[in-house]
């Protein structure tokens, strides 16, 4: 089943401008957090930049310059619950993961898997949102979804 069209766009808003540019996730250590992302992964780091105690760091995908991921690192970060899945994720209120697009949610998590990195869900189909989803974390338990657009039936449009 094909997303449905998208509501029509309201470019009067006092919002209208507002647009993703990046997510910030706590980090306890600026070295692990960019060994993660950046050897691990392969993204990219744009920038970094001292804040008080912290160090910063803006990250991208390998590919893509339209998205950023900022390391927010240093001491005085908290260890969060460690879920053993998304449905147990679900039991408490706040943010819950970053949802990343990838072509093939199956190749994605072999690499992954092949580097070493925590596969917390196998992958499953949401029809209704036409979506296949896996998820993994990062070491301080921060989950992450693949989501991979499946194809609608003949003729209907994404």
């Amino acid at each position: 089943m094909p997303l449905p069209a998208n509501p029509p766009r309201n470019p009067d808003s006092p919002f209208a401008s507002m647009h993703p540019h990046h997510t910030g996730i706590r980090y306890p250590d600026f070295a692990d957090a960019r060994s993660f992302w950046v050897d691990k992964l392969d993204w990219r780091i744009l920038q970094i930049w001292p804040y008080g105690d912290l160090t910063l760091a803006y990250v991208m995908p390998p590919d893509r310059d339209d998205f950023h991921l900022e390391i927010l690192a240093g001491p005085g970060a908290a260890e969060q619950p460690m879920f053993a899945d998304v449905d147990e994720s679900l039991s408490v209120g706040g943010f819950n993961h970053v949802c990343i697009a990838v072509h093939s949610v199956d190749d994605t998590l072999a690499e992954l898997r092949a580097r070493g990195v925590d596969i917390v869900n196998e992958p499953f189909e949401i029809e209704v949102i036409s979506a296949r989803l896996a998820f993994f974390r990062d070491p301080w338990g921060n989950m992450f979804e693949l989501s991979e657009r499946l194809p609608g039936p003949p003729g209907a449009g994404h």
